[in-house]
């Protein structure tokens, strides 16, 4: 099976490389398997194309074979070697910045290259055809790939929080930032979850944490966008009983139901 090479923001590889395979995590070098019927799948199945090393024209997505050159300290293209290194080492940004002649950014950072594994065949021109290694994204069709990953991204982050939310409200832990859990402990457990290190220092974290708060914004999740005065207002037997949680409120219910009993 061959696989292609596409760059995606670091926190992307490191989610697909933990959901795939959480406890551990999938190596660099191993690929990230979509199952047929995934959108990934489909896109790959359509937009994948044969394309020699030496025609190589952007650096979004590099073909196995491409890949394989990079790793032998090679162009993309092949050629020489121009850059000692070891072939079982994952390469790093500035490697793969100097092999293809690039130039080197803060963006540059904030990437890394996620193995996928392509599919095995698919019909061109009518007929099915192998998928070698010499096959690879453009660049329009890579982004548009990049895209869907982080909209899946997207997708389990905020059902995390949401189903945490939930279950904080079910046990009764407060919201709260100063006396109970918050949005930024929710991401730190979705971070742990799916072992995302992101980089090596805490201001890659923080960015992170950041950004993942934006998002959480921009989807209005946050308890303090919630302004619907059907939804804040107050039972006079919830303001009562308001802190505790579901297990509490059902047997302080026994509790009233057997005192009557006894009245009777």
């Amino acid at each position: 099976m061959a696989n292609i090479y596409l760059r995606v923001p670091t926190y992307i590889a490191q989610f697909y490389r933990g959901r795939i395979a959480p406890d551990p995590p999938l190596t660099e070098f191993q690929p990230v398997i979509f199952s047929p019927f995934q959108q990934e799948y489909a896109m790959m199945d359509s937009w994948l194309l044969f394309v020699s090393e030496k025609d190589m024209e952007h650096t979004s997505c590099f073909s196995e074979r491409m890949w394989k050159n990079i790793l032998q300290g090679k162009a993309p293209q092949g050629g020489k070697v121009i850059l000692k290194r070891n072939p079982t080492d994952w390469p790093t940004m500035d490697e793969i910045c100097f092999l293809t002649g690039t130039k080197r950014n803060r963006k540059t950072d904030g990437f890394d290259y996620l193995c996928i594994q392509a599919p095995r065949t698919m019909v061109i021109g009518g007929f099915y055809k192998v998928v070698t290694g010499s096959f690879t994204l453009k660049f329009n069709e890579a982004c548009a790939l990049v895209r869907q990953l982080r909209r899946e991204f997207l997708r389990i982050f905020l059902h995390w929080i949401c189903e945490e939310l939930f279950v904080c409200e079910k046990r009764g832990i407060r919201f709260d930032s100063k006396t109970g859990r918050d949005v930024v402990m929710c991401i730190e457990h979705f971070f742990y979850h799916y072992q995302m290190s992101l980089g090596t220092n805490a201001t890659d974290r923080d960015s992170m944490r950041r950004m993942a708060k934006r998002w959480l914004e921009d989807a209005k999740m946050l308890p303090d966008d919630i302004d619907d005065e059907d939804v804040l207002f107050f039972y006079e037997n919830e303001k009562e009983h308001r802190g505790k949680n579901i297990d509490e409120l059902i047997e302080s219910t026994k509790g009233n139901a057997l005192m009557r009993n006894k009245k009777m």
